[in-house]
């Protein structure tokens, strides 16, 4: 599949629509181009590619924060397309990365791509040898990996000490000195490189061909065409483009001709294009392939030095892991050899209330899900009940950002929070539960409504909270699982919960649901 430079043109002015009008939105973290998926499967279709760090069916987005489904560039419709990716971090020198079994954590010389590599005054860090290339300035032979790895984000100094293997590899040793730090290219916000370059101390002892000995070193038949260079929890990874990377740092990529000899070979490079197969090694996941499934993307990295805003990002999936920042990128593979992603973050409404509280609630996803979907999806009023966070979740969070609860609201939090977690957990777990709700049930909510009147929420909110307590919560007084259930569904209950709801301005509802006849 292939765009062609009229659409890919337009592609990109759709992008930009997108961005300009919903890219102050916490929850897109970026737009570029490539084609639509649907059902997981890749189709013809060409689209701008919006990324949420959270996708959610389009009934439980405000309508505000809707993104369309399609946008107009000069009068032509473009297809978008919504996919689940980042927020990105070049968490490859983190002091956390993991190895694999085919992990490239050992000494090697002479030194190849692939292999694990440290600046020496980066701590326990690690990164990855990109390629090798050759200085257009003065025609010495430099490795190539990421500015965040060799460079320290631009904040190294001429001459410092690359290592292999990587410091959290526990390369420390003077022999283990193979490069000193020569130059990065710049790093503004807006721009589209990550990289730097590092001259070799021996000139002729490396090796062009990638560690592993899975795929051949560059040439024209398998030129380059990105350095890994951040990630997500999700598995999507973000690459800056080797031509762009080359041009900023004045460098060509280095191969040996027939003889033996060291030459450039400006033709072992070429353009990313969505759904291309590449191939990687890296030092914590070894090889990998995958495709390419954006191009142009917009997109912000934290960075060891802040957030930057990024352009021109390659996206793929499934490619690397912390560790692999710097690995050189190929045109080649069968585009389905992925490795593990990293481990899914938590719900960031639950990560706030809970630091807000003090409280685990991280580690209650699973419980979360069971009682969104194992209890609240039967029921009218549930299902309602199920919308309002995710409506609402980004007003939550700012709400409580950089605040703590007080001494008694912790107190109180611990003691209903050990009181009902296992309780609530095991009626959950049996649709026959014949626990029925007690009059002690019904004092704790009002105790912590109370509790929330005073600290959390706004005076409609709080009168709302009243309301709701006094109108549907008692009624429920002795009704075990199956009853309350059947309660939630009445229509009338519906409407009064909704209609309380939606009198509060500070509360998003979407609309109400389709009520049955």
């Amino acid at each position: 599949m292939n765009l062609s430079q009229d659409t890919e043109d337009r592609l990109h002015r759709g992008k930009r629509q997108i961005l300009d009008s919903f890219g102050a939105d916490p929850n897109v973290t970026g737009a570029g181009i490539g084609f639509r998926r649907r059902d997981g499967q890749w189709t013809e279709e060409p689209a701008v590619v919006v990324l949420v760090a959270k996708k959610r069916p389009a009934a439980l987005v405000s309508n505000r924060r809707l993104l369309p489904r399609t946008v107009e560039v000069d009068g032509v419709t473009c297809e978008v397309d919504v996919i689940q990716a980042g927020p990105f971090s070049t968490g490859g020198v983190a002091t956390t990365a993991t190895a694999t079994a085919t992990a490239i954590t050992g000494r090697m010389r002479p030194p190849r791509p692939g292999c694990g590599i440290s600046n020496s005054l980066d701590g326990d860090t690690v990164g990855t040898l990109g390629l090798f290339v050759v200085d257009n300035k003065d025609g010495k032979v430099c490795l190539l990996s990421n500015n965040h790895v060799v460079a320290r984000m631009g904040r190294a100094t001429p001459a410092e000490d690359i290592i292999q293997p990587g410091a959290y590899d526990g390369g420390k040793r003077p022999d283990d000195i193979i490069a000193f730090v020569k130059r990065a290219a710049p790093v503004p916000d807006g721009g589209s490189v990550d990289a730097a370059i590092a001259e070799l101390v021996d000139q002729d002892a490396f090796v062009v061909e990638p560690a592993l000995d899975r795929m051949p070193g560059p040439s024209a038949e398998h030129p380059v065409v990105g350095i890994h260079t951040a990630g997500d929890k999700y598995g999507t990874n973000a690459l800056v483009r080797m031509d762009k990377a080359l041009a900023a740092l004045n460098a060509s990529v280095a191969v040996r001709n027939a003889s033996g000899k060291v030459v450039a070979a400006p033709d072992a490079v070429v353009a990313p294009k969505p759904y291309m197969k590449i191939e990687k090694v890296g030092r914590t996941s070894g090889y990998s392939s995958s495709i390419i499934t954006v191009t142009g993307a917009e997109s912000v990295i934290n960075t060891p030095i802040g957030p930057i805003r990024f352009t021109d990002l390659i996206l793929t999936e499934s490619l690397g892991n912390a560790g692999d920042s710097g690995s050189a990128v190929f045109v080649g593979g069968d585009g389905a050899t992925p490795v593990e992603p990293e481990e899914e973050r938590p719900c960031p409404l639950l990560a706030s209330v809970g630091s807000y509280y003090r409280l685990p609630l991280t580690e209650d996803n699973d419980l979360a899900d069971d009682l969104r979907d194992g209890f609240l999806a039967q029921s009218l009023v549930g299902r309602l009940l199920i919308r309002l966070p995710y409506l609402n979740q980004q007003a939550v969070v700012d709400r409580l950002a950089g605040k703590q609860a007080t001494g008694q609201e912790l107190s109180y939090a611990s003691q209903y929070y050990t009181k009902y977690h296992d309780f609530m957990a095991s009626v959950l777990a049996d649709p026959n539960s014949t626990a029925v709700v007690t009059q002690e049930n019904l004092d704790d909510a009002a105790l912590v409504i109370y509790g929330l009147t005073q600290s959390v929420l706004t005076g409609p909110e709080s009168q709302l909270a009243v309301k709701l307590y006094q109108e549907a919560l008692v009624p429920t007084l002795g009704m075990n699982r199956r009853q309350v259930l059947a309660y939630m569904n009445r229509p009338e209950l519906y409407k009064l919960v909704y209609d309380a709801i939606a009198a509060v301005p500070s509360i998003e509802t979407n609309g109400p649901l389709e009520m049955p006849r």
